[in-house]
């Protein structure tokens, strides 16, 4: 694999050079460093709203002691540069080490020296801009001219070609190179003085493969029907109803009603309703959650790329891991990064990300997942007298300090006798986080996967959830009849 030519600067010289002028000043440091290129284009009811590119190269140096950290963004790569930028960032890592009255060191891990590539299909740079600009197009066209009744569309496509190395003061030398696309849809129709909207996406981790799938040719169509639909469903009528989720909600419900919980970083801030836990029963007996981005499961799902929250190692070196959080019930692992595992006397597991090279790594979910059983959604139909089948995620908010939560369907449909019925809108589902976990009764045999960002402490990363449709014995229902 080529490495680019910036990034060679990080020679066994000037790492030796680092090592030397953190001998008996600092307990660790790490560099990140990265050139990456991309696109980004959007469109908006036909027309381009934004049209650009860019070609980027940065550097974060970070260093430990006693506690604290120090942190330097260094955009000039040039060897003096770099040496004189890590001792400011052994400065920065003194004074805060000083500063901090909780001491704790750094737990070692294995070294890792690794070249990783993903391989693709069709290369990023072997497609033209042109290219790329009548796909948006044709997504803005499809859309519109679903129905009259389409008010506002709305198309996003962004790609991006990173060559990275990461380097720390234990021996790790990793070099990655990965490629990511993702294609997003909004659109909203009208009807009567009613507004209803549509929303669809498709990422993954590869090259121009993944604009040339099934799912993602048809995202604008889907987004413009959703909207279009919703504009003649009925709205619900409040109360406590068993629920049938469908993979995307369950796995909006398992990351952000719950994943979030499971974060050491907010355990240690007495901010989750989780703290203290590990070795309890938190869900019912069939219940498997875990938070697996290792690459693989692209595959294994028959895609031509990776999910887009797969990672190759986390921002922190340390490999990507399946790490079980809830086995059949039981909760048994935290989410964490180096410093929460040094903390908490665990071992890091691959959870430390930032949203780029100049940021620094947070307690983030990578792909999480609640594992399927055995049975059909037929199944769980006919098996429900009275009830709702939910599908999708619109909006929603979640207390992690709680467990309480509220979130609003896209999609719902009316279960009565054991029969799918009419198309609902504006279902709003609240409840408290353990109750649900503890009331899920059915769990389906097919797993699916959305794509998207997560945002905490002013950073988003790229992550996926997913699950099987799972029924709950009863949830609160907000509705307007």
């Amino acid at each position: 694999m080529k490495i680019n030519e910036d990034l060679k600067i990080f020679d066994d010289k000037l790492i030796n050079k680092f090592n030397n002028l953190s001998n008996h000043n600092i307990d660790y440091w790490d560099i990140r460093a990265g050139y990456s290129t991309g696109n980004s284009i959007e469109f908006t009811d036909n027309k381009s709203k934004e049209i650009s590119s860019y070609e980027v190269i940065k550097c974060g140096i970070r260093t430990f002691t006693q506690g604290g950290w120090g942190f330097v963004v260094v955009e000039d790569l040039s060897r003096e540069s770099l040496i004189n930028n890590f001792k400011k960032a052994i400065k920065l890592a003194q004074l805060s080490g000083s500063l901090n009255k909780f001491k704790f060191n750094i737990k070692e891990s294995d070294i890792l020296i690794k070249n990783f590539e993903i391989k693709n299909k069709i290369p990023l740079e072997n497609i033209d801009i042109t290219e790329k600009i009548n796909l948006v197009r044709d997504h803005e066209k499809i859309a519109k001219e679903f129905s009259p009744n389409i008010k506002n569309t709305l198309t996003l496509y962004f790609d991006g070609i990173g060559n990275d190395i990461f380097l720390n003061s234990f021996g790790s030398n990793i070099i990655q190179k990965l490629s990511l696309l993702r294609i997003f849809s909004s659109v909203y129709a009208k009807k009567n003085g009613i507004i209803q909207r549509g929303v669809n996406s498709v990422g993954g981790i590869g090259g121009f493969e993944i604009a040339k799938t099934k799912k993602a040719k048809e995202i604008s169509l889907l987004s413009a029907k959703e909207a279009v639909d919703l504009l003649d469903a009925q709205s619900p009528i409040g109360g406590t109803f068993p629920i049938i989720m469908d993979p995307k909600l369950t796995g909006t419900f398992i990351h952000e009603a719950f994943g979030h919980a499971c974060e050491a970083d907010l355990v240690l801030n007495k901010e989750s309703i989780l703290e203290g836990k590990i070795g309890e029963k938190l869900a019912h007996e069939n219940v498997t959650i875990m938070d697996d981005p290792r690459f693989g499961r692209g595959e294994a799902l028959d895609l031509p790329y990776e999910l887009y929250g797969s990672y190759f190692i986390d921002d922190e070196g340390i490999p990507a891991q399946k790490t079980i959080i809830i086995e059949n019930g039981i909760f048994k692992n935290y989410l964490h990064n180096r410093e929460t595992a040094s903390r908490m006397n665990f071992k890091p597991n691959g959870h430390g990300r930032a949203s780029s090279n100049i940021n620094n790594p947070q307690v983030r979910m990578g792909i999480t997942i609640l594992e399927p059983n055995d049975w059909t959604l037929e199944e769980m139909i006919e098996d429900t007298k009275d009830g709702i089948l939910c599908e999708d995620f619109q909006y929603g908010y979640t207390d992690p300090t709680t467990g309480n939560f509220q979130f609003k369907a896209r999609l719902s449909y009316r279960i009565e006798n054991g029969e799918k019925k009419e198309l609902m809108r504006d279902v709003s589902l609240s409840g408290m986080t353990l109750d649900v976990l503890n009331n899920i009764d059915a769990i389906g045999n097919e797993i699916d996967f959305s794509d998207g960002m997560c945002g905490k402490g002013g950073q988003s990363v790229r992550v996926c959830d997913g699950g099987p449709h799972i029924r709950v014995k009863k949830i609160t229902v907000g509705g307007l009849r």
